[in-house]
């Protein structure tokens, strides 16, 4: 195996893995409660979770607040959400 080749694979491995440890956006909303009842809600179906807070730190009137996952549990975060609903 070419040294071209090995970097070619330890590059893709490592682009791999770093798409899946980052965090996407599954909600967003206005309303700090419906998130963090959100956020518990996947977490009580074992999906790690966190609150990505964007709203003006002055007035908290401004922006929106982001509840994501990791994306691996995209697709399963959706799912937890809709049946919530």
């Amino acid at each position: 195996m070419g040294i071209i080749q090995r970097l070619r694979e330890k590059w893709t491995k490592q682009t791999n893995q770093a798409n899946k440890s980052r965090w996407v956006t599954v909600y967003d909303s206005t309303e700090e409660y419906t998130i963090h009842i959100k956020k518990l809600a996947l977490e009580d179906a074992g999906i790690p979770a966190t609150i990505f807070d964007q709203r003006d730190s002055s007035y908290n009137a401004f922006g929106y607040i982001y509840l994501q996952v990791k994306s691996e549990h995209k697709e399963q975060a959706l799912q937890v959400l809709e049946e919530q609903t």
